[in-house]
């Protein structure tokens, strides 16, 4: 399958990745910080799906997003928004759960990295750029790299559908 994404590595512990979206910025924004459409969209992995998500989207707010593999693994994300200026810009921080199969918050590895994502009006499209740091190891930020790839393929391909 052909990437439509640019992704930059500038140091071993940031991952920035780049993607024209052919959405409004309101939508692709409204997209990306809505529960019930990444249910619908993220998939870092083939045959992964997201059973739960929640977004308190405000500063301080929390989110939690369960991904699920096909054999039944979890992997669920949580952080807490640091800054949300919507339609433009989004800043978070990312910890993964240490069992994640739960309906509610569990308790987290205790590693956050910190994503900021940008979504820059380009008229009836919007560029989103992607910077997601503070990686632990070079292996944590290119696995993330891989998961973020087919992530925002998927999302590419949900919001132009709508």
């Amino acid at each position: 399958m052909m990437m439509n994404n640019e992704v930059q590595k500038p140091d071993d512990a940031t991952l920035i990745l780049k993607r024209m979206l052919n959405a409004p910025q309101e939508r692709a924004f409204k997209v990306w910080t809505s529960a019930e459409h990444i249910q619908q969209w993220m998939q870092p992995e083939p045959g992964m799906v997201v059973p739960l998500a929640s977004m308190d989207l405000r500063v301080g707010g929390k989110y939690r997003i369960q991904m699920k593999t096909p054999d039944g693994e979890f992997f669920t994300a949580v952080g807490v928004f640091k800054e949300v200026k919507a339609p433009e810009r989004l800043v978070y921080t990312w910890d993964w759960e240490k069992d994640g199969s739960g309906a509610e918050f569990g308790e987290v590895e205790g590693k956050p990295s910190l994503i900021t994502v940008e979504f820059l009006n380009r008229g009836e499209r919007t560029e989103m750029v992607l910077t997601h740091s503070r990686f632990a190891t070079v292996e944590s930020r290119d696995s993330h790299a891989r998961g973020w790839d087919r992530i925002v393929e998927s999302l590419a391909r949900f919001v132009e559908k709508e």
